[in-house]
């Protein structure tokens, strides 16, 4: 009857994990390192969280993030407060560990919107993932549809479409505006995380690549699964 199985050959969309997600952005954007074992590590974090739930004599009241390496592996290694897991995966619906889970509830809230374009991890691994996109593409695939499709296929694993493209590269024109009239802000915005910024591109550039990297990121083509 279906010898092609296109009756069956659907699934119910389904976001990925809060790991994966993070997970994903680190690796598409160069940074993730994929060491195995080891002690945990303190990726990034908002300052004074830990502090407002710990004991004055606890040895664990002060959040004391990582350096170098340790901001960059895989979210299973992340050190796990109970009293105070880290807010970016709580947002993203990951259990907080005090109690087995049988299964995770997906849930659709705005904060879990604000995690992904804002939050320091998220903010970093786009604008490595847009110079990647840039360094690769220059000199030979310079053009900006080129580079898009590239961005777009790196993130979600699936051909541009017309439409999408479109919008893309308008979103990456009205960036280019914005930042040109206000270089202050795309060197501001360049600052965000441990990363230094090149000094060979022009901030930006760099910036606007980074907002478009961000958006595509963030978007359900990249983290909904279909």
């Amino acid at each position: 009857v279906d010898p092609a199985n296109r009756l069956i050959s659907f699934y119910p969309r389904q976001r990925l994990s809060a790991e994966q997600i993070r997970d994903q952005a680190l690796y598409v954007s160069g940074l993730l390192v994929e060491q195995l074992g080891g002690p945990s590590v303190k990726p990034y974090q908002p300052p004074g969280i830990w502090e407002e739930v710990a004991m004055p004599q606890s040895n664990t009241r002060i959040y004391e993030r990582g350096k170098g390496n340790d901001l960059y592996r895989r979210s299973m290694y992340t050190y796990w407060k109970r009293a105070s897991p880290p807010p970016s995966m709580l947002t993203l619906d990951s259990p907080t560990r005090e109690y087995c889970t049988i299964r995770r509830l997906t849930t659709n809230t705005p904060l879990q919107a604000l995690t992904l374009w804002n939050d320091e991890q998220f903010v970093e691994a786009a604008r490595m993932l847009a110079l990647r996109v840039l360094l690769h593409g220059s000199p030979l695939n310079s053009s900006d549809e080129t580079m898009i499709a590239e961005l777009f296929e790196r993130c979600t694993a699936r051909t541009l479409t017309t439409a999408t493209r479109g919008t893309l590269l308008k979103t990456l024109a009205t960036f280019r505006e914005r930042y040109k009239a206000a270089p202050g802000d795309a060197s501001k915005m360049l600052m965000v995380g441990d990363t230094p910024p090149p000094d060979y591109i022009e901030p930006a550039e760099l910036a606007s690549w980074t907002m478009l990297a961000n958006a595509v990121l963030s978007a359900d083509a990249a983290i909904v699964k279909d």
